[in-house]
């Protein structure tokens, strides 16, 4: 009933709204092991574990190299891309949390190998421990950590400071050409526990061509690594955007539960 309910869907919105392939869609589900997994992603320390997944396999990142060492990134590049007038680049992905995360620095980044452009989310020691940052040369993008405001649980009730939940819990930035809307879904069940929306003036001169997986600006992590699976990252045009919660990640979705 869902592959019908999906296909007809498709059909009726198809005409209307084009939806761009994704630039990235990772599961890593398709390697046999980390040799196989650095033909596609350059690694660090990163390693490909087929024991802990959501579900299935993931990226392991220790966060044991010393800071600003290639041993934090993992890294993937693509053609350069760059959300135009009308157009968002939706960026998620998975971190498992093991209930150490108030003082680890692991994240899932997106920016330019030019250095200009950064988005990062994930764990982070100051402010501690969901944050984010935007890096983009522009006005309201500092570059400073920022931690995921009035974070609540799936009943609403509020989630004190640096308390970490332990699982699986999806990131997502839709990114435009004036701000940054940054979601947190602790155990990725469709419950949005926090908002942040970051406003942006991007420099478009330096296209988004790297997805990073580990620490931020390639730090170390005092308290261990992550895991990170279902990475995706896509252009569309609006209002496909809108769509996507439906289609755009309804495979992830479904591998997920």
């Amino acid at each position: 009933m869902k592959s019908i309910a999906t296909a007809a869907l498709l059909c009726l919105v198809a005409p209307t709204w084009a939806v761009a392939a994704p630039i990235l869609a990772e599961d890593f589900e398709s390697y046999t092991d980390t040799a196989d997994l650095g033909g596609t992603w350059t690694l660090g320390d990163g390693t490909l574990d087929a024991g802990l997944g959501n579900p299935g396999q993931s990226l392991s990142h220790p966060g044991t190299g010393a800071s600003f060492s290639a041993a934090n990134i993992n890294e993937f590049s693509f053609p350069g891309v760059y959300p135009g007038t009308g157009e968002t680049l939706i960026f998620q992905a998975d971190i498992y949390d093991d209930a150490n995360s108030n003082n680890e620095r692991n994240s899932a980044g997106l920016r330019a190998a030019a250095g200009a452009n950064i988005i990062e989310m994930g764990h982070y020691n100051s402010p501690s421990h969901y944050a984010i940052r935007t890096v983009l040369f522009g006005a309201g993008s500092a570059g400073a950590w920022v931690a995921f405001p009035n974070l609540v649980d799936d009943l609403g009730a509020p989630i004190a400071d640096e308390t970490p939940v332990e699982g699986w819990h999806t990131y997502r930035a839709e990114i435009t050409d004036s701000q940054v809307t940054f979601t947190l879904d602790l155990n990725g069940d469709g419950n949005i526990n926090s908002t942040l929306v970051a406003s942006i003036t991007q420099n478009a001169a330096f296209e988004f061509d790297v997805v990073r997986l580990g620490g931020p600006s390639a730090l170390g992590s005092a308290n261990g690594g992550v895991h990170f699976d279902n990475v995706y990252l896509e252009l569309v045009p609006e209002p496909a955007s809108a769509l996507l919660a439906v289609l755009g990640l309804v495979g992830f979705a479904a591998r997920r539960r």
